[in-house]
């Protein structure tokens, strides 16, 4: 009887111990980061614009090809409205040419309904 009791104590030990080292060497799991790889309201990329300012790396008020990456500046090279290799502040903000800005106006089927 004493040994029956003794191996029911060593075998509830050897889980007691097996399941506390399971618990500790689990990764924490911790909300992802404000602005990190989580979804996004919208159901969008999740991709963010990068901010002008992080772009402009002399300070000099405008992007050029020099201060970004070849695939950043094909796409912000369509930005530059007049043309002058250069894209302001005002022409990064603006709505992008051939869709994808927002539009501001009316979505279709959002106006009122018939009667």
């Amino acid at each position: 009887m004493k040994t029956k009791q003794i191996s029911s104590l060593s075998a509830l030990f050897a889980l007691a111990f097996t399941s506390a080292a399971l618990a500790l060497s689990a990764p924490p799991t911790e909300p992802p980061a404000p602005g990190g790889d989580g979804p996004k309201p919208g159901g969008g990329s999740g991709r963010q614009r990068p901010k002008f300012e992080d772009l402009d790396k002399n300070k000099d008020g405008f992007i050029t090809e020099d201060e970004v990456t070849k695939e950043q500046w094909e796409r912000i090279k369509k930005r530059d409205k007049d043309n002058d290799g250069k894209v302001s502040k005002d022409e990064f903000g603006a709505p992008r040419p051939g869709g994808g800005g927002g539009g501001g106006g009316p979505r279709p089927g959002s106006g009122p309904k018939p009667n």
